[in-house]
């Protein structure tokens, strides 16, 4: 059994929280640090397929996730016309609000981990004492831009994101691609409306005037679009862009980056959560099955170069997640842009039905 590591995680999300129960559960010392530990308030819905519905089985929080989600067979892709271009199932996939899937996370935590409400604005510090610092910081990851060289800063890519709850049952489960913006909808426990949009970039003073942006850009083209819209409240709207990040490795010394933090990527394929989910236990089993020596080598005084075998358990991760992480960030970001396309808007159309169509002709 290998001896206990001292671990220190800066960020409560999603792959922050879950790293922290599944090193604590292995036996490790773990601190988690956070400037607030505070659910998101408005819970839109993020997506959840098989493999990382698995991890949160291993970690034992599987059917309370399960317990306020929902489970759509499938949805469309619709072009700028309205007429439906492809059909998507959705698989196993399963639709959980972040807000549900924090708290859960959050009370699965163990006693064992030492929580720190703390805003940190030098990770230097935090490298002293600990033999592994885990950077699941988000997007903007201070870690990140602290300890790794050349071009670390988050990429903006001039696009705002509208996305919220309406208290309507869904008209539709689909995903609009207009000329320079998207619409989607779909199901959000509780009979509710998970929905949102894209746009260029245009940020009002209020989220009031951003839903009439919205509306003026996107309204009158599909019924089901307009009702959604019809029943969107600002109290229930988060605006914000989408940031990325560069294509970085996620491993340096004793310090590993997960989630957002290795990864952001564009929302267009729904993986940023499944992804950090499974960052998380691929850590702690890299960990849990690197050599038998691995032990604690943490000082108290100054952070030291990793002992051999943790270096060769960090590289077994980055062996494990860094080229998928990078794979599901290319793709998203195709994915926006194939589905924000504006002058070509038509022809995309045009060739994704074709495609679909020898699809099925060619299906036995």
């Amino acid at each position: 059994m290998h001896s206990p590591l001292t671990v220190r995680i800066l960020g409560a999300g999603v792959a922050g929280l879950a790293a922290s129960i599944a090193l604590a559960e292995d036996g490790h010392h773990v601190e988690l640090i956070d400037e607030r530990f505070d659910a998101p308030p408005i819970g839109t819905a993020l997506g959840l397929f098989g493999s990382a519905q698995r991890v949160l089985a291993r970690i034992g929080v599987l059917e309370a996730v399960q317990a306020d989600s929902t489970a759509p067979l499938a949805g469309t892709i619709r072009g700028v016309d309205g007429r439906a271009v492809a059909s998507l199932p959705a698989g196993e996939a399963l639709l959980v609000s972040r807000s549900h899937l924090v708290r859960t996370l959050q009370h699965a935590v163990p006693d064992t981990v030492r929580l720190v409400r703390r805003r940190i604005e030098d990770v230097r510090p935090l490298r002293e004492g600990a033999d592994l610092l885990v950077g699941a910081d988000g997007v903007h990851s201070l870690v990140r831009r602290s300890g790794w060289r050349g071009r670390t800063a988050a990429r903006s890519h001039h696009m705002t994101v509208l996305r919220g709850i309406a208290n309507i049952s869904p008209p539709e489960i689909s995903e609009t691609w207009g000329g320079g913006w998207l619409f989607g909808i779909t199901p959000i426990a509780g009979h509710r409306t998970n929905w949102f949009a894209c746009l260029p970039e245009h940020r009002t003073a209020s989220v009031s005037e951003d839903l009439e942006h919205l509306a003026a850009t996107v309204g009158g083209h599909r019924d089901p679009i307009d009702a959604v819209l019809g029943a969107a409240c600002p109290g229930q709207t988060l605006v914000h862009g989408i940031h990325t990040a560069p294509h970085v490795h996620p491993v340096r010394e004793n310090v590993v980056l997960i989630g957002d933090a290795a990864h952001a990527m564009a929302p267009n394929l729904g993986h940023g959560a499944h992804t950090a989910l499974q960052d998380a236990e691929a850590l702690a089993a890299s960990i849990r099955d690197g050599p038998t020596t691995l032990s604690s080598t943490a000082s108290g005084a100054t952070a030291s170069p990793p002992p051999r075998e943790l270096s060769q358990a960090l590289r077994t991760y980055a062996l494990r997640r860094a080229l998928a992480g990078h794979c599901w960030r290319l793709a998203s970001g195709a994915m926006m842009r194939l589905a924000m396309l504006d002058e070509r808007a038509g022809l995309r159309d045009r060739l994704l039905r074709s495609a679909a169509e020898v699809r099925t002709v060619r299906a036995p």
